[in-house]
């Protein structure tokens, strides 16, 4: 048995991987994290009863317990952001990063510091922090495999041929305002912008496919995980879902992986690298497929993934600023403080009042991001 830990286990890259665990049979599960779902949290204690969980809400923690005490499960609860790093740092086989956001980039770095490989759902870890964190992967030996679908599938299809490579194209899906007018776009609701029309995801990640944002920081991530240049990364719109991405060859040739949109099988094929093993998920029927189509991303309707180009090209502290303002700006339209559009106006004004660092070190970026998230608030005091 192998072991691991999963950061983030009540999201739904988390729920999904410990799904795939209990598929396998080839995995102990030495520590789980979650933010303040005690509930799901201790359900998971009870079937997979790992070495000890973190509960970042500390009233949460000393909920659970107390739970715990009351059914003598002799699963240890730690409490408070801190401990990501502790658990990320607690030496294992595989450590599975599915926290939502900049929260994710100290647990990463304390998890290539001791040396474990990271299986990454957590691009805002490459976004904000590539130069730290892909120094401290080759320093330590560590291999870091990519979760997200699209890098997934750009990490299979470059074996063999990195010499070759011409360029990266990864695939959005529009998101559901893909084929809607400016003058649509200002009215759309929080709920419009959750409705995804193929992947189930968490609200943050829901908002960013719907802005463009995430394909935007995929970029980012995409140039930190292939070392490959921003002029070499393209961006196409498809909605069915079906590629998930593509390379072009120097020859010409274009490459795709292809796939149900299931998560599962990026989050398996992590689990079992370099093997691969059948899968409980469905599987691709090509004679169900009326079409596979692809467009040019429009960047006047949705300028976050223009933005997040500028900044991934500037380098430095930018990019980890682009990601702060878009974290504040999208859970600002989350309650409803902002409309939908006001996110990329946020994202513009806070990138034009940053004074760039052009190799920052971990302290850098977390300031970078401190101040980046005040701006953000202040920007939007302003304006609504």
């Amino acid at each position: 048995m192998k072991e691991i830990t999963i950061l983030g286990s009540t999201g739904s890259i988390g729920c999904q991987a410990l799904e795939v665990i209990s598929e396998l049979k080839t995995w102990q599960v030495k520590a789980l994290t979650a933010y303040q779902n005690i509930e799901l949290l201790y359900k998971q204690i009870k079937k997979y009863q790992p070495e000890f969980v973190v509960v970042v809400d500390e009233q949460a923690a000393q909920n659970l317990e107390n739970k715990l005490t009351a059914t003598s499960n002799k699963t240890e609860v730690l409490s408070g952001k801190d401990n990501l790093k502790t658990a990320a740092a607690e030496k294992v086989d595989l450590l599975l990063n599915a926290v939502v956001g900049f929260a994710g980039l100290e647990p990463s770095v304390a998890a290539a510091e001791a040396g474990n490989d990271i299986a990454l759902a957590n691009k805002e870890s490459l976004v904000s922090g590539g130069p730290v964190l892909t120094r401290l992967v080759k320093e330590n030996n560590v291999k870091l495999l990519p979760v997200d679908s699209e890098h997934n599938a750009i990490f299979q299809l470059l074996k063999g041929h990195q010499s070759e490579l011409d360029e990266i194209i990864l695939t959005a899906s529009g998101g559901p305002f893909f084929s809607y007018s400016q003058e649509e776009l200002t009215e759309v609701t929080v709920e419009d912008a959750l409705n995804h029309p193929n992947w189930e995801m968490g609200s943050k990640i829901t908002i960013d496919s719907a802005s463009l944002m995430n394909k935007g920081l995929e970029v980012i991530e995409a140039h930190w995980l292939f070392d490959c240049d921003y002029d070499d990364i393209k961006v196409l719109v498809h909605p069915q879902s079906i590629v998930h991405s593509m390379i072009r060859l120097l020859d010409g040739t274009i490459l795709a992986e292809m796939g149900p949109a299931d998560m599962k099988i990026p989050i398996q094929y992590c689990l079992t690298y370099p093997r691969r093993l059948e899968t409980a998920g469905s599987n691709l029927e090509l004679d169900q497929i009326a079409a596979l189509e692809f467009f040019q991303a429009d960047t006047d309707k949705f300028p976050n993934l223009k933005y997040a180009y500028t900044a991934g090209k500037a380098g430095g502290t930018f990019p980890a600023v682009l990601n702060a303002a878009n974290e504040i700006a999208v859970y600002s339209f989350l309650k409803g403080e902002i409309p939908f559009l006001a996110m990329s106006r946020v994202v513009a004004s806070v990138l034009d009042r940053h004074q760039n660092i052009s190799e920052p070190d971990l302290e850098a970026i977390l300031n970078a991001d401190q101040e980046a998230r005040r701006l953000a608030v202040e920007v939007i005091k302003e304006w609504f």
